[in-house]
C-alpha cells in the first residue's frame, strides 16, 4: 500500500509532478512540512489482498481514521477511499475507543504551502576548482 500526492510548485508553477509516499505516517508528514508544493490529489495505491480483486487499483482518499482502544492496547487504521472502506488491524470499532484524523479532504483543501525563500546565488556560492589546482606552481603536487 502506498499513496501517489499530485503536486504543483508553489514557486514555479510547473504542474503534473507527483510524490510517493509509502505509509500514512508519512502522508501525515508529507502534508505538514513539505515546502514549496501546492497538493491537488491524494490516491491510495490499494494492492489485490486489500480490495480482494485480482489487480491493484488506484483510489482517490477521502479520510484516514486512527482508533485506539480504552481498555485495550489494540489499534486500528481506517482508510476511506473513493471505492471501499479498508481497517487495518485488530480494534474491535464496537468498542470504546478514540480516534484521531490523520487525513481528510477538508484538510487537504485547508493545506496551504510553505513557501521557502530561494537563496540567493551569488560568487561565493559557486563551485571552482580545488586550490592546488589553481595555483601556479613549478613543483607538482605531492600525493600522501
Amino acid at each position: 500500500m502506498g499513496f501517489l500526492i499530485t503536486i504543483t510548485s508553489a514557486q514555479t508553477g510547473m504542474s503534473d509532478r507527483a510524490a510517493m509516499v509509502s505509509c500514512a505516517y508519512e502522508l501525515q508528514y508529507y502534508l505538514n512540512a513539505a515546502p514549496d508544493v501546492v497538493i491537488s490529489h491524494v490516491q491510495m495505491l490499494c494492492p489485490p489482498a486489500l480490495t480482494r480483486s485480482d489487480r491493484w487499483s488506484l483510489e482517490d482518499l477521502d479520510q484516514i481514521i486512527c482508533f485506539q482502544g480504552i481498555a485495550t492496547q489494540e489499534s486500528a487504521v481506517v482508510y476511506r477511499t473513493s471505492h471501499g472502506v479498508y481497517k487495518m488491524g485488530e480494534l474491535d470499532l464496537r468498542k470504546k475507543k478514540t480516534s484521531q484524523v490523520w487525513f481528510s479532504k477538508k484538510r487537504l483543501e485547508n493545506h496551504l504551502p510553505r513557501i521557502s525563500v530561494p537563496v540567493p546565488r551569488s560568487a561565493s556560492h559557486q563551485m571552482y576548482a580545488p586550490l592546488y589546482l589553481r595555483r601556479k606552481s613549478t613543483k607538482s603536487p605531492k600525493f600522501a
